[in-house]
């Protein structure tokens, strides 16, 4: 016995939940910070998010520690 489908409900809920997919990987790798287009490439100057300032500009603290020179 077979049973009849009426395919076009099935091929609607199928593209809907692929595109709900899709988007959901773009939008998970907009907040990563990276090119879901483009394996292995990333944003060059992410946003901190406190701040709103590149990560990029932000230097390590250094000691300032003199040394000394013998005479």
């Amino acid at each position: 016995m077979h049973i009849l489908v009426s395919w076009k409900p099935v091929v609607l809920v199928w593209g809907l939940l692929s595109g709900m997919i899709f988007v959901g990987f773009v939008a998970s790798s907009v907040l990563q910070r990276t090119n879901p287009f483009a394996p292995g490439a990333t944003i060059k100057q992410p946003v901190n998010a406190k701040g709103g300032t590149p990560q990029a500009r932000q230097h390590p603290k250094q000691s300032h520690k003199v040394a000394r020179t013998q005479n």
